[in-house]
């Protein structure tokens, strides 16, 4: 029997309530593209209100203003007053559309899930009029009432949002959530119209006492990107900066690009016709441009210095800086496609190489310029021939030329005492001093660049890169006949290097007990040939990424058969080690054990396992020093990822240590604003045992640092309280600042919320209260995680340090009983 299925069409109110829920996800997306439409109006004034406890905001421009014949036309209801615009009315009008907005769909969304009422005015107008929608139904039209307007203008008021959604309402991020997006959407766009003033207000706060109060967010109008920037951010990030303005046929870049380094990538805003853009190739294009470079080591800090000579010890992933840009890129309309979804954030381009080209040129010429980049692709291919010339014409501009400049006129020749080079960080916007200097040892010429220390030779065709340049130069100088090529046959040196030693080198080093061996070398078997091949195969892999933990039971290792050239491939598993049957250290450097494996052995090449001959057992070396760092790195995040979910679960907390008096440290005026004014963050320190005090004397920094410039864009922040697992790192050097900056950024671009502790344990189902610790590691600041690391590697033991075999015994013990023994803090294997 045949099933026959009829269509029918969907009724008008569906068709409106399907499409205004796709549009409209959150307030914020209300907010925003209420935000556009004043910005197509062309208003110069923007004000701003939210209340997220009742569902509502508004926003009041001084534009253009909507006419009553087009308040009547929205006022129609779900269908009729959906697709009005005054911004694109033809096909072929949608290929040059310039404006936000061009559907005719935000202000008929907002009538099916809110209450929206409209009162404008336009300039040739003598009354303001207003409509009101719920539902898709016209509740009022006539004269305005409540948002009567004396000038041209419109306001737009929101409330009893998505009513009719009340599950929308009930995943809707909280309210201090909703309030930092719109504060951050409303930067956004400040930054791309600096000749537009803005105001944001949080109406729920601004009613309990003053307007002051709820006071968010004002940005005035300004003359430029870099002066609005510097206004909502401060000037810490931006004291030295090369604006961009650069060409290409139809494409152009404007913008500016930060010689500071930033701790994360909060500060880096990418446009397309003045339209911000979602993450995407361009973005990764920058971020593969200054990865490439030295940018992240020799960046300014906030404070104008270089981290050229830093004679603190740091972790080689500490401190690394990140890119601070404002870029602008301008494509002609007709070339880029932002109708793929409702937020207009993601854009295609049709001629995408073109444009990476493009942009890839501008910042490679700021790297290079600034000496970030060697710029030696081109001379690599030879000398002889000059470098190609980039298809991008840079307007003319001190700032953003390509060219090196020229050194100064040659010294005097016959210089025989080398002169002292300063190097000076100076005014970065100018032209960037470079010195020339004489070897008088050689005579050779070097051009040193005065800000960051890289110097090449004169007559050489292209620079060498900083962070080379002095290994090069160093390598240099060592004789090539000291690296002594011993033949095992002969035993001297083969090759002519070993005639052009001096002699009384030499007898130096023969002489010299300092160079003698204090232990007979310990015996070594040869390598056989299908060993090395073996090792070759299956060699050990090394990985320092924390993700890598997990894996590292199953990491490979070689294990010998029942002859000395037969070699099979197995695993060792956490079990094997508390089994183990300990002999001694080994040179004080390893701990000597043999395992008894049950497991069978890995067959290789898709070949099942093989039994073990009954009896074997392996010899294993045990790295004593990598050992004690997991025991000891094991206790000490036990101990505090214990405590933070303990607050988490509201019965405890981190182990703290009181600071009297409390210690302060210098934040930005962005980021002291957000520790004070947004609770959730200080919540996120306070789970790890970081506590401030005078927070709430910060609540009104916009209003008085915003024109201080004094203060440089700093704020001082009292810190009262810091973890007591490391409380003696962080009050060295630059620590707890560093601890502070470093984990603000990384809650400002991601997720600050706690785990559900109870909710994991009732799905994880976890008998081992032991590993409960790990839940709580993916939100430990790696900051502090980096400090932990360290405490636990330098109290450990040492190579060189004497173990008795109660103590060997004991070690290995300890370390059977940890959650990942095969690695040590850093990611080192332990056998």
């Amino acid at each position: 029997m045949s099933c026959e299925t009829s269509l029918n069409q969907l009724s008008v109110e569906t068709r409106a309530k399907l499409r205004s829920a796709q549009l409209l996800t959150s307030l914020q997306q209300v907010v925003s593209e209420l935000l556009q439409n004043s910005l197509d109006a062309g208003a110069s004034q923007v004000d701003i209100g939210v209340n997220c406890e009742e569902w509502s905001c508004w926003v009041r421009d001084n534009g253009d203003g909507i006419s009553k014949a087009g308040l009547t036309m929205i006022g129609k209801g779900s269908e009729e007053g959906r697709y009005n615009t005054s911004k694109a009315y033809t096909p072929a009008s949608l290929d040059s559309v310039s404006t936000f907005g061009f559907r005719g769909e935000a202000l008929s969304s907002m009538a099916e899930l809110c209450c929206l009422e409209i009162s404008s005015r336009t300039s040739r107008s003598r009354e303001s009029w207003s409509v009101i929608l719920k539902g898709g139904k016209s509740l009022y039209s006539g004269p305005s009432i409540r948002w009567r307007r004396e000038t041209a203008g419109t306001v737009v008021c929101v409330r009893d949002a998505f009513f009719s959604l009340p599950i929308r309402r009930q995943s809707h991020p909280s309210t201090v959530k909703t309030i930092d997006a719109i504060k951050q959407e409303l930067e956004t766009y400040a930054l791309m119209f600096p000749d537009v003033s803005f105001t944001l207000q949080d109406d729920s706060k601004s009613r309990e006492n003053t307007s002051s109060k709820g006071h968010v967010l004002r940005v005035p109008k300004t003359r430029s990107i870099l002066a609005a920037f510097r206004h909502m951010y401060g000037r810490a990030l931006t004291e030295h900066v090369v604006e961009i303005d650069a060409t290409s046929g139809d494409l152009k870049v404007a913008g500016f690009m930060s010689l500071v380094g930033a701790r994360s990538k909060a500060h880096q805003y990418l446009y397309i016709n003045k339209h911000p853009i979602s993450f995407c190739d361009l973005h990764r294009l920058i971020d593969s441009k200054f990865c490439n470079s030295t940018f992240a080591k020799h960046a300014y800090d906030e404070g104008g210095e270089t981290s050229l000579r830093s004679s603190v010890r740091r972790s080689p992933r500490k401190g690394e800086k990140k890119p601070i840009y404002v870029l602008n890129l301008v494509i002609p309309t007709q070339l880029i496609d932002n109708c793929l979804e409702p937020a207009k954030s993601a854009v295609q381009i049709e001629h995408k190489n073109a444009v990476t080209t493009f942009l890839s040129s501008v910042i490679d010429s700021f790297l290079i310029r600034h000496g970030f980049a060697s710029g030696k692709r081109g001379a690599e291919e030879g000398c002889d021939s000059p470098p190609k010339k980039r298809k991008v014409s840079i307007v003319p501009n001190s700032a953003t030329q390509n060219n090196v400049p020229q050194p100064p006129a040659s010294r005097k020749a016959g210089a025989k005492e080398a002169r002292a080079v300063f190097i000076q960080p100076g005014n970065i916007s100018e032209e960037i001093p470079q010195t020339i200097w004489e070897d008088p040892a050689t005579g050779e010429m070097f051009i040193v660049n005065a800000r960051t220390g890289n110097s090449y030779a004169q007559n050489s065709c292209h620079k060498i890169d900083g962070t080379n340049a002095a290994n090069m130069n160093r390598t240099s100088r060592i004789p090539r006949l000291l690296k002594k090529c011993q033949d095992p046959r002969q035993g001297v040196c083969s090759g002519p290097a070993h005639d052009e030693i001096p002699d009384w080198l030499q007898e130096a080093l023969n002489a010299n007990d300092a160079y003698a061996t204090t232990e007979p070398k310990i015996p070594s078997l040869p390598v056989f040939a299908n060993q090395a091949s073996d090792d070759q195969v299956y060699g050990l892999v090394h990985s320092n990424s924390p993700s890598c933990c997990a894996h590292a039971f199953g990491a490979p290792y070689l294990q010998s058969g029942p002859t000395s050239s037969e070699h099979a491939r197995t695993r060792f598993h956490k079990g094997d080690l508390s089994k183990a049957q300990v002999i001694n250290q080994v040179d004080r450097k390893f701990i000597a054990c043999l395992f008894d494996l049950d497991h069978p052995l890995h067959g290789e090449n898709g070949k099942p396992p093989e039994k073990r001959a009954a009896g074997g057992s392996t010899l294993i070396l045990i790295d004593q020093h990598a050992a004690d760092e997991r025991v000891r790195v094991e206790r000490f995040l036990t101990e505090i990822c214990s405590g933070f979910l303990r607050h988490c679960e509201g019965t405890g907390g981190v182990e703290v240590s009181e600071l009297s008096p409390a210690v302060p440290i210098l934040l930005s005026r962005h980021e002291a604003s957000r520790l004070a004014t947004i609770e959730e963050v200080q919540l996120a320190f306070d789970r790890w045992g970081v506590r401030f005090e005078g927070l709430a004397k910060l609540t009104s920094l916009e209003s008085e640092y915003a024109e201080d410039e004094a203060s440089g864009g700093y704020v001082q922040v009292f810190v009262r309280t810091i973890p007591a697992i490391v409380a003696d790192k962080l009050l060295m050097n630059d620590e707890l600042r560093d601890l502070v900056k470093g984990y603000l950024g990384t809650l400002e671009s991601e997720e600050a919320s706690p785990p559900n502790v109870s909710q994991q344990k009732d799905a994880d189902n976890v008998k081992d209260d032991e590993s409960q610790w790990l839940k709580a590691l993916r939100w430990c600041p790696q900051e502090l995680l980096d400090l932990i690391n360290s405490k636990a590697c330098r109290g450990a033991v040492m190579f060189n340090d004497p173990l008795s075999l109660e103590q060997c015994e004991r070690l290995v013990r300890h370390l059977a009983a940890t959650a990942f023994p095969f690695q040590c803090a850093h990611g080192r294997l332990v056998f």
